[in-house]
């Protein structure tokens, strides 16, 4: 016996097509196209990422219209119907799908109005709809009789709860004089009036509960006012109606004659309290008065943190008040504004977000973001002047006193410093960034200084993974390192001696010590020795380390691991401190 072949599983790869041959065995599955010019265009119109061009799809019969766009459908239909008969469909060229039935829920939305939109908006409302003159208000009124009303008000208290809520309509003219007209009279005629003037009124009869009142013997007759009294609730209405000083006049013109006592009719016990709404100065608010107030907060808030950097600057920028100046110089030779320098500072210095940033100069969130990215790579660019390397003459000049008699030969003291970052969410990064030293994700950076602690070079940032050897060999160091001169590091640094003899320099370090053997007296006096002069590079790191955005554990933000680059070499200008030059930011590292 010959053994039936397996019909191949095939499924629609139309995006929320759930046709496969499986639940609908009976439809026509199209063999897409291969080659990648038609698929994209057939993807763009499906609405879904690009495929392989190779591998082997299908489209379902649904998305086309089968007896147009195939070219053989009569063929089809003819040897479908004769047993053990098979042909295959062919699609005309260039046909792609064009009916997507299964997709009309995908239709984009409208991005949520911004609220700042919706406020003008509104405000533009109000302002049109007080600037409109007053316009002449004739309504046609449909009126109770006189004794029908009275007694509609005496009767009231004692209706039933289906007639409290009784509703009902009615038009007033205001220009012609209230008059009695029967409802017999009134329904015989239908009169037409303008939609932007009718005013349909619907009163809902309700009892109040728990609520004092004041009945006063001066109010509107129901009789005649189509209108209740104009009152607010504090809790519900945004808007001042008789003390707001944004509006001009009342939307809603009230007529003396509407003004009129109570009916005799009613108990002398009722005249002897009344209702007075109380407007409330507190619960008012108006669009402009929100916008003046919101203006002029910024504008103290601004002026508020900009007296006090005047006044602390050494808190909020990391630049000592005696050095205040070099915000100036800055500014001068830089295309950007004051402002956005000590932003951009205040933000290395504090590590503040930039929400509160935002709160402090008047600015928005990120506006605040766009300012920080523009004005780094400028301040880095300029401060990078101030990372220089002095020439082996300068720099035994300024020599301090503790390294002349066995060390005069140094000119750099390094080290590397760490700086915690987000923990990655790709595990080939989580690995290669982990620091054993620091048991966290890190940036690794290796910094130099001469012996009376400026900082003469700064590497790009490494991952912390990364070993100090490795570091010194790839970051550049070795190039700017003068011949015939000693580097002075710490024990983790001993693997670079090979390194360092290839520039005929040499290497000082403390002495290796064993678990197993004890240290000599010499080794142990040359340590402390070597010691007590590498501290110079630990004040440098420590004065780095003011900056909040460089602490050790400040866990810098996934999206800013880029910038970090950057903003240590502005940190490393900002604690410039030369000597023999005229110009110090900071203060004395090293007292000789």
């Amino acid at each position: 016996m010959d053994q039936q072949k397996k019909p191949t599983y095939k499924y629609c790869i139309v995006p929320k097509c759930k046709n496969t041959t499986k639940n609908a065995p009976d439809k026509v599955f199209f063999l897409v196209p291969r080659g990648a010019v038609v698929r994209k265009n057939w993807c763009k119109i499906m609405k879904r990422d690009m495929v392989s061009p190779s591998t082997c799809l299908y489209c379902c019969e649904d998305h086309f219209n089968v007896e147009e766009d195939t070219e053989n459908y009569m063929q089809y239909k003819v040897m479908t119907l004769q047993e053990n008969q098979k042909t295959t469909l062919r699609l005309k060229k260039g046909i792609i799908p064009h009916q997507f039935q299964c997709q009309k829920d995908t239709e984009l939305q409208s991005p949520p109005e911004r609220k700042g939109f919706l406020k003008r908006k509104h405000q533009e409302i109000i302002e049109d709809a007080l600037s409109m003159p007053p316009a002449k208000q004739t309504v046609s009124a449909v009126k109770m009789s006189e004794s029908s009303k009275h007694s509609y008000i005496e009767e009231g208290a004692s209706m039933p709860s289906s007639h409290l809520h009784t509703e009902y309509t009615e038009t007033v003219n205001f220009d012609e004089p209230c008059c009695s007209t029967s409802l017999a009279d009134v329904n015989k005629k239908v009169i037409y009036v303008d939609k932007a003037i009718q005013v349909n009124r619907k009163i809902h009869y309700y009892r109040s509960k728990g609520v004092n009142v004041n009945l006063s013997a001066i109010t509107k007759n129901t009789a005649i006012s189509p209108f209740r009294i104009l009152s607010k609730t504090t809790s519900t209405s945004p808007l001042k109606i008789a003390q707001t000083s944004g509006i001009k006049r009342k939307l809603f013109q009230t007529d003396p004659a509407d003004i009129a006592s109570v009916s005799s009719a009613q108990p002398s016990s009722a005249l002897s309290s009344s209702f007075e709404p109380e407007m409330s100065s507190e619960s008012s608010w108006s669009i402009d008065d929100d916008s003046e107030n919101e203006t002029q907060f910024k504008s103290q808030m601004r002026s508020c943190i900009l007296l006090a950097i005047e006044k602390e600057p050494k808190m909020l920028l990391g630049v000592p008040k005696k050095s205040y100046y070099i915000i100036k110089l800055l500014s001068e030779n830089l295309p950007l504004p004051t402002v956005d320098i000590l932003i951009t500072l205040k933000k290395i210095k504090l590590n503040e977000s930039f929400s509160i940033l935002a709160l402090q100069f008047g600015y928005t969130q990120s506006a605040i973001s766009r300012i920080f990215s523009k004005c780094l790579p400028l301040l880095a660019m300029k401060m990078k002047e101030l990372i220089i390397w002095p020439t082996t003459k300068e720099i035994f000049k300024n020599l301090p006193i503790a390294f002349r008699a066995r060390y005069s030969n140094v000119v750099s003291i390094i080290d590397c410093l760490e700086i915690q970052i987000e923990k990655p969410s790709n595990a080939v990064h989580q690995s290669v960034s982990w620091s054993q030293y620091k048991k966290c994700n890190t940036l690794k950076y290796l910094i130099s200084c001469t012996p009376d602690g400026l900082v003469n070079f700064i590497s790009v940032g490494y991952s912390g993974r990364a070993t100090d050897v490795m570091i010194v060999e790839d970051c550049g160091f070795l190039d700017c390192l003068p011949p015939k001169t000693a580097v002075m590091a710490d024990r983790g640094f001993k693997e670079i001696s090979h390194l360092l003899e290839k520039k005929q320099s040499t290497l000082i370090r403390p002495p290796s010590v064993f678990k197993s053997t004890a240290s000599a007296k010499e080794d142990v006096k040359q340590s402390k020795r070597i010691a007590a002069l590498r501290i110079h590079i630990e004040r440098v790191i420590n004065r780095l380390r003011e900056f909040h955005m460089l602490l050790p554990h400040a866990c810098v933000d996934h999206s800013l691991i880029p910038i970090i680059d950057e903003v240590i070499i502005i940190a490393c200008g900002l604690i410039f401190r030369m000597h023999y030059s005229g110009f110090n930011i900071q203060d004395v590292l090293i007292k000789k």
